[in-house]
C-alpha cells in the first residue's frame, strides 16, 4: 500500500544512521526468510544474526595481453555453486558476470549451466528477478540466497548428472557456519561429501573452491572470524588432500583481498568492484592451474556503485498550502532515495539534501513546510545499501 510521508526536519547526521539502519535490516530480512524456508530439523546458532556503474560496455574488461603457455578458446561447460554472494539482487550485475566477459574476451566461449538464472530482489525478499544491469550474458547457474553446503552435497550429484559441467566454481559455506553454527569436523566432512558426490555423477569434473570473503560481520565479531578463518584453511587443506589428476581441486585465494567498505554495499554482498575482485579469483585460477583464458588484468577497475537505473520523479501540488507530492519509479535493487530541493526563487545554486532517505514503500511522499508560491526543483538519488548511484531528473514546482 502506498503511503504518504511526513516533513522533513531533521539533521544530516540522523539521515545518514537511518539509512545505516536501514541497509542492515534489509540484509538480515533477507537471510532470515532464506535461511528459514529450509531450517526445519537443523540446528540455528544461537546468537547468530545474518551475514548476510557505467553503461554495461564500460564495465566489460579489455583482453588481457597474451601470456606464453596460458592458451586460451574452448567452449567448457561452467557451473557456479553459491549462495547470495553468487547470485546476486536486484540491479546487479554478478561476479559470473564480470567471470563470462572476461573469458569472452580472452577467446573462450564458456557455457554456462545450471538449473538457476534469476536473482533476488533485495526490496521485495522474492527470488525471480530479472532486472539484471546487462542481461546480456549466459546467467545460469546453481546459486541462491540462503544456499548451504550441508544441503548442498546431497544435491550436486544429481545436478551434474544433468547439466554435465566441466568445471564447478564453488563459492559456498558462509551461512553454514553463521546460521546454523555447524562446526569445523562438519565442515570439513560435508566438503569432502560434496566433492565426492560431483565426482560420482561426472568422474573427471574439475572443481574450483572459493574461500569465503571478508564481511563485515567479520570485524565486529571475532569469534565469528575465527570460526570463518578456520574454515578457509578446511577449504585449503581438503583441496591439497583430495586434487587427483583425474579430478583436479583447485583454491581461487584473492577475494579474500576485497575492502568491505568499498567493495560491499550491505557489509556482506558485492558491489560492482565487490564482483571483480570475486570473478578474478576465480579466472586467476582457471588460467593458472587449467589454462583456461588468462589471469585477470590488473589494476583492477575502479567501478560506478549503487543502482544505476535513472528514476523518474514527478512532483504535483497538494490541497494543502507549502505541500507538494513526490511520486517517482522505483530502480531496481533500490532501497533508499535521497532527496535534494533547492529554492529557486530565493536563487538557492546548491540541492541541500533532506535529512533522511525515503524507502520504495513510502513513495508517493509529501513534502511539507514548503514557502507558498516560492519555485522548487526537485531531485532524487538511487541508493543500495550503502552504495548510492543515479540521480533522477530534476522536476520543478511552485509551492501551493
Amino acid at each position: 500500500m502506498r503511503r504518504s510521508g511526513s516533513r522533513w526536519l531533521g539533521t544530516a547526521q540522523h539521515g545518514r544512521r537511518r539509512l545505516a539502519a536501514l541497509a542492515v535490516v534489509a540484509v538480515a530480512v533477507a537471510g532470515c526468510q532464506a535461511a528459514a524456508a529450509g531450517a526445519a530439523g537443523h540446528r540455528v546458532a544461537s546468537t547468530a544474526v545474518r551475514p548476510a556503474r557505467s553503461s554495461p560496455a564500460a564495465a566489460r574488461p579489455a583482453p588481457s595481453p597474451t601470456a606464453p603457455g596460458q592458451p586460451s578458446g574452448g567452449s567448457p561447460r561452467i557451473m557456479i555453486v553459491g549462495d547470495s554472494i553468487s547470485e546476486g539482487s536486484s540491479g546487479d550485475y554478478t561476479w559470473q558476470y564480470r567471470l563470462y566477459e572476461h573469458l569472452r574476451a580472452d577467446g573462450v566461449s564458456p557455457r554456462m549451466v545450471g538449473p538457476h538464472h534469476t536473482l533476488f530482489n533485495n526490496v521485495t525478499k522474492v527470488d525471480g528477478d530479472r532486472s539484471y544491469a546487462d542481461p546480456r550474458f549466459e546467467h545460469a547457474n546453481d546459486t541462491r540466497w540462503g544456499m548451504t553446503l550441508f544441503r548442498e552435497k546431497d544435491a550436486i550429484g544429481a545436478k551434474v548428472a544433468i547439466y554435465r559441467p566441466d568445471y564447478l566454481l564453488v563459492l559456498l559455506g558462509l551461512d553454514d557456519i553463521f546460521w546454523f553454527g555447524i562446526s569445523q569436523p562438519d565442515m570439513a566432512a560435508n566438503l569432502a561429501s560434496f566433492i565426492a558426490a560431483a565426482r560420482g555423477a561426472r568422474p573427471h569434473i574439475r572443481i574450483v573452491l572459493g574461500l569465503i570473503p571478508p564481511d563485515i560481520h567479520q570485524q565486529t565479531d571475532p569469534a565469528f572470524a575465527a570460526r570463518i578463518a578456520s574454515y578457509n584453511h578446511t577449504i585449503s587443506s581438503t583441496a591439497l588432500q583430495l586434487s587427483t589428476i583425474g579430478s583436479p581441486v583447485a583454491v581461487a585465494r584473492d577475494a579474500t583481498g576485497i575492502n568491505i567498505a568499498a567493495d560491499l554495499w550491505d557489509g556482506t554482498h558485492p558491489n560492482a568492484n565487490g564482483e571483480v575482485k570475486i570473478a578474478a579469483a576465480f579466472a586467476d585460477v582457471l588460467a593458472g592451474r587449467f589454462h583456461l583464458g588468462r589471469a585477470y588484468p590488473r589494476p583492477f577497475p575502479v567501478l560506478p556503485t549503487g543502482p544505476l537505473s535513472r528514476t523518474r520523479l514527478l512532483v504535483t501540488p497538494s490541497g494543502t498550502a507549502g505541500d507538494a507530492m513526490l511520486s517517482w519509479s522505483l530502480a531496481p535493487g533500490a532501497n533508499g532515495y535521497k532527496v535534494y530541493l533547492k529554492d529557486v526563487t530565493r536563487r538557492e545554486t546548491k540541492f541541500r539534501q533532506l535529512p533522511w532517505p525515503l524507502s520504495p514503500a513510502q513513495e508517493p511522499w509529501t513534502v511539507s513546510l514548503l514557502t507558498s508560491g516560492d519555485t522548487y526543483a526537485f531531485k532524487l538519488q538511487a541508493c543500495k545499501g550503502a552504495d548510492c548511484g543515479a540521480f533522477s531528473n530534476v522536476a520543478s514546482i511552485a509551492a501551493p
